[in-house]
């Protein structure tokens, strides 16, 4: 990706601190709001720190940008978005949490699909700001 992990750290706490405040008021809450904020923040930060790296490992196969390779990495985002939240899940259920309150597996794929070209706009932008 050639950037330092401290700053895709940064970028992933950030974005996975108000995707959480965001998670919180659709999911079911069950503890105090600090409790259960810890809760779906690791589930987003599961996707905005693995995101990155597995587009990264995308983009680095030759001829992704053009033709079927764009499909390519749409399904790849996907498979990806699958592994994300299947950890995810599964810390949510170390933390005692009912797997019930989460959407199926499915959309962990397509929730990464949506968000990994999002945070790549995003990030383009600002790091094309002086």
């Amino acid at each position: 990706m050639g950037e330092p992990f401290l700053k895709t750290l940064n970028r992933s706490t950030i974005a996975a601190a108000l995707l959480g405040l965001v998670l919180l008021m659709a999911l079911p809450r069950h503890g105090s709001f600090a409790a259960d904020f810890v809760d779906v923040f690791t589930v987003a930060f599961c996707f905005t720190l693995l995101g990155p790296y597995i587009d990264g490992l995308l983009r680095a196969l030759p001829g992704i940008e053009v033709g079927p390779g764009r499909l390519v990495r749409v399904v790849g985002l996907f498979a990806g978005g699958l592994w994300c939240y299947l950890i995810g899940r599964w810390l949510w259920i170390k933390y005692g949490r009912d797997l019930n309150e989460l959407p199926g597996l499915i959309w962990g794929g397509v929730f990464l699909v949506i968000f990994q070209p999002v945070m790549n706009s995003v990030t383009r932008r600002h790091d094309a700001t002086p």
